[in-house]
């Protein structure tokens, strides 16, 4: 399914155009058994280190067929929250906010009006991560569009201890706008692009017409998806780029643009402030100590895409996009920026694995409908007796509540389950039914006897 294509360019190289040692073949050879075990249809990477020329490594196609290069868009998921923090500290450095100023001073309307700029960059405001989802994928482009969705929000704790959700960058996206007088794109746009160079970077709809479509995986397959963009999700997630741009941005976030994020500003977003399970996050980054270096990275991922950006404290980096995304490949996909880095350092590393418990859910839904439906064939005839008749009714309809309501304890609606995990919604869908209708026909059965 991953169609594999493979260009190196911007390396130092050998005349033949190959890294001049092993460690271009040795990522070539990973990235190759990644794709094609995963089945993403095409990624880019961008390796980093010092002030070499990033190298960059192409794997198969967008959502359109074109041969993936170092100007493919990707959406890059939530390491626009690196973007959005950012932006936040150039504000505060032009006196607009303080980390410390209520989000009630400037939004009175705001579900989070007590939680201070600070609390919404660490995930301490009080927001769930259903508070977030509750409001995404709205693929909202008019204008207005993240102040509507803010205004939207619910929140469902208060603030204090860390909580991982995408509504406190879609507050911050709004305060940004208040602040500043200026759409969340505007100021994206006038205050890091264009001081970085980053001319194929946007988090505006008119921008981004050409970004191709991602996939998602149906039974393990991908599958092409284009449901338009969101404007209402850029400052959490919804900002379209490419492997060139984001590497300048990282050199950025490394200390190489100190005209536009100088070592102050990067201390600041860098530095760890709150527990987050195994790690510590800063202002939009993640931040972890490795084999004594300190690591600053950020995962992303929207419906259809896939976006890691990893720096390390030895100006080593590397620069992931993927245009295709489920939870059952996240664990695999997380784990390449850090191999990438470790082949790099000269060891071995081989592509990791995905859920499997997760990847067989939508298969398991299937055989549980299809037992469904075969059992409604039987059930026509037997049971006979009306005891075992009502016994298998109250069995039936107890697997219809589990699937569910299963979803719904995980904190998930049908709609985020449809857009995030199609073949496992389509699953539930019909196991509900083909066992609900078989308590109908016993319990019809039960009464005609």
């Amino acid at each position: 399914m991953a169609v594999l294509l493979a260009l190196c360019v911007g390396t130092p190289a050998t005349a033949s155009g190959r890294p001049a040692d092993d460690v271009g073949s040795r990522v070539d050879t990973y990235l190759d058994r990644l794709v094609d075990e995963q089945s993403i249809p095409g990624m880019g990477v961008a390796l980093i280190d010092d002030e070499a020329p990033p190298v960059h490594h192409f794997r198969g196609y967008d959502g359109e067929g074109r041969a993936v290069d170092a100007r493919t868009p990707f959406l890059i998921g939530s390491v626009a929250k690196s973007m959005t923090a950012a932006i936040v500290a150039k504000q505060v450095r032009a006196g607009s906010l303080r980390w410390s100023d209520r989000v009630g001073d400037h939004l009175p309307w705001s579900a989070a009006a007590d939680a201070t700029t600070e609390q919404l960059l660490t995930h301490t405001a009080g927001f769930t991560a259903a508070d977030g989802l509750a409001v995404s994928e709205r693929f909202d482009t008019s204008p207005g569009a993240i102040d509507r969705a803010a205004r939207d929000l619910h929140r469902s704790g208060r603030p204090g201890g860390y909580r991982y959700s995408d509504a406190n960058y879609l507050m911050l996206g709004a305060l940004i706008e208040k602040v500043t007088g200026r759409p969340y794109a505007d100021v994206l746009r006038s205050d890091l692009l264009d001081p970085l160079g980053m001319m194929h970077t946007s988090a505006a709809s008119a921008d981004v017409r050409d970004l191709p479509a991602g996939h998602r995986f149906w039974w393990g397959q991908p599958v092409r998806y284009d449901p338009g963009f969101d404007e209402s999700g850029a400052p959490y997630g919804y900002i379209a780029s490419t492997i060139d741009d984001m590497a300048l941005y990282a050199q950025a976030q490394m200390g190489r643009a100190p005209a536009v994020l100088d070592a102050t500003m990067l201390a600041d977003l860098h530095q760890p402030r709150v527990r987050s399970g195994d790690d510590r996050y800063g202002f939009g980054w993640r931040v972890d100590d490795s084999d004594g270096r300190r690591v600053v990275h950020h995962t992303g991922a929207t419906p259809g895409y896939f976006a890691h950006v990893m720096l390390r404290s030895d100006a080593k980096g590397v620069v992931i996009l993927a245009n295709a995304y489920s939870e059952t490949r996240a664990p695999a996909l997380a784990a390449v920026a850090g191999d990438l880095l470790a082949i790099v350092d000269g060891r071995q590393r081989e592509p990791g694995r995905g859920d499997t418990m997760l990847g067989m859910l939508p298969w398991v839904l299937v055989v549980t409908a299809g037992i469904g439906f075969i059992a409604m064939v039987l059930a026509w005839r037997r049971p006979r007796h009306r005891g075992v008749r009502i016994a298998c009714a109250v069995a039936s309809l107890v697997v219809v509540a589990a699937v569910v309501m299963g979803p719904r304890l995980l904190g998930a609606t049908a709609r985020q389950l449809w857009i995030w995990a199609p073949d496992s919604a389509i699953g539930v869908v019909a196991t509900a039914v083909s066992w609900a209708v078989l308590a109908a026909i016993l319990v019809g059965q039960t009464r005609l006897r």
